[in-house]
């Protein structure tokens, strides 16, 4: 059996226990630096068996057999992932440009990752590709670098693009299948925040729409990736945050993107 050991920033701590090694391998390459070998568990302990062509897997208390083990431990991690409090955590990605962060906010299937692969292709910082930890207090934006998993149709548009990168991984199963890779530029300590795009992809529209502090509050109460109570303490930086760069950016030319960014 192989316990292992799931340390992200800022994050609730998983242990995952399997017996199987393509498994593990796919886990690995998901979560990068933060999942090592550990003698014990720790945190929340997920067993993953795999029996056969199925895995039966155990969470507090509920078992479960399924195929698609790799997708079923990402569910479980995801629903029972809680923040630190001094976190706010956004669904987007984020990259940095002369020592600031720029985030790109969208939700899943937006294009996001893509278009992170990208900019980190063509010279800009990595910062995370799906979960921005944004700190309360500073407004700096904490790195939190899994790998960047491409979909096949993302890792298309990079290949027309002659933007892939030259080396990837393929992890998954049968409902989640990734190209997985890490830039080399990646970001070591927190950016202060630059600018906050709410991207959207068209078929042939390259456009920076400028918002009202009512839009922004509008959307970013629905760009948390979990759910936050909402009271006065919420919405007070809700609206603290509003008061920084907030932009919708609809593009079909990921260069527009970058040009936007430079441009601060």
């Amino acid at each position: 059996m192989l316990t292992l050991y799931l340390t992200t920033p800022f994050q609730t701590d998983f242990t995952i226990q399997t017996n199987c090694n393509h498994l593990s391998r796919s886990l690995c390459l998901k979560y990068g630096k933060y999942i090592t070998v550990s003698n014990k568990p720790k945190g929340k302990v997920i067993t993953a068996i795999r029996e056969d062509s199925q895995y039966r897997i155990a969470f507090e208390g509920n078992t479960m057999t399924t195929p698609n083990a790799i997708s079923e431990i990402t569910h479980i991690i995801c629903d029972n992932t809680r923040y630190d409090k001094t976190i706010f955590a956004l669904h987007g990605a984020a990259v940095g440009y002369r020592k600031k962060a720029f985030l790109l906010l969208a939700p899943t299937t937006g294009g996001k990752t893509t278009l992170a692969s990208y900019l980190t292709h063509i010279g800009f910082d990595y910062i995370t590709d799906d979960c921005i930890l944004l700190d309360r207090t500073s407004l700096a934006i904490h790195p939190n670098q899994t790998p960047i998993h491409l979909r096949q149709g993302g890792l298309e548009v990079l290949q027309k693009l002659q933007s892939a990168p030259d080396s990837l991984e393929l992890f998954g199963d049968e409902e989640n299948i990734r190209y997985a890779y890490t830039p080399a530029n990646c970001v070591e300590r927190p950016m202060p925040l630059g600018h906050i795009f709410f991207i959207q992809r068209t078929e042939a529209e390259n456009r920076l729409i400028e918002m009202s502090t009512n839009d922004k509050m509008a959307a970013l109460m629905k760009a948390p990736v979990t759910d936050y109570t909402i009271n006065a303490d919420y919405l007070n930086f809700i609206a603290t945050l509003a008061k920084q760069k907030c932009s919708q950016l609809f593009y079909y030319d990921m260069d527009f993107v970058a040009e936007v960014i430079r441009n601060g």
